[in-house]
């Protein structure tokens, strides 16, 4: 059943939950939701576009959308989301503002007792008591925002989609160029006009961002680095403090259970 059909057979109840499974460039078209929603990859990675902006959301992030906000989300790669639809109307002040932020293991422990259907069965006290403690927990969370990495245009697309299968991959801007049809000039335009950034910018973020799922397992920083085509890990480092303020043992150790 749709997210909205349950929503609407469910409209004395304070919250509905849902797990979908997405595979890699799938796309959940423009929607709106009635209820207030929590969008939370357990594994992989989403792009969601509201209005004209996106936003990354790795598995260990989160989404607040407002009710009635239209958007649409792409995996980015293989994904497992965990959507959370909480009533409007259900005895809770929820934010009324777009949230994207970091998922505390506390966090993600308390997302997921929502799916327990142990828990569901629970007083209505006791489920307000809960949903107000996520509200809270929310709220507190740092906000989280990452570069979009899913281009429009087909030829960025194209090096996107390699860069997935492998982010070591090290050809150069005039090897790209001639591999998607297209000159040096064109594709540095294109990122600019898109990203607001270089290629080379780009490309790095890309690469970035997939190594927040070889940090949720057990490889060491090194290897890492090595599979992204960094040539060292303190060069690895280095570009991941600049990009999320902090070195991947510390997100590592903060955000990954």
């Amino acid at each position: 059943m749709l997210a909205n059909e349950r929503i609407l057979s469910a409209e004395g109840s304070p919250f509905i939950t849902k797990i979908m499974d997405m595979h890699s460039s799938y796309t959940d078209d423009w929607h709106a939701h009635p209820w207030h929603q929590v969008v939370f990859p357990l594994t992989g990675l989403l792009q969601t576009n509201i209005d004209t902006k996106s936003f990354i959301v790795p598995h260990n992030g989160l989404l607040y959308i407002p009710a009635n906000t239209t958007h649409r989300s792409i995996a980015v790669t293989n994904t497992q989301f965990l959507a959370v639809y909480l009533n409007p109307n259900c005895f809770i002040d929820y934010r009324e503002k777009l949230k994207s932020c970091l998922v505390t293991p506390f966090l993600k422990a308390l997302i997921l007792l929502l799916f327990d259907e142990n828990v569901t069965k629970n007083t209505q006290k006791i489920l307000t008591n809960l949903l107000t403690v996520l509200r809270d927990q929310i709220e507190l969370a740092k906000n989280f925002d990452i570069p979009i990495l899913i281009p429009r245009d087909k030829r960025l697309l194209t090096i996107f989609t390699q860069l997935q299968i492998q982010p070591d991959l090290a050809l150069t801007l005039a090897q790209w160029a001639t591999k998607v049809g297209a000159s040096e000039r064109t594709l540095s335009r294109i990122c600019a006009k898109e990203f607001n950034q270089s290629f080379s910018l780009w490309r790095q973020n890309v690469r970035l961002v997939l190594s927040l799922q070889l940090l949720s397992k057990n490889m060491p920083i090194l290897e890492i680095a090595m599979d992204l085509g960094y040539k060292s890990d303190s060069s690895y480092i280095y570009a991941f403090k600049r990009l999320f303020l902090q070195t991947p043992n510390k997100y590592r150790k903060d955000y990954l259970p």
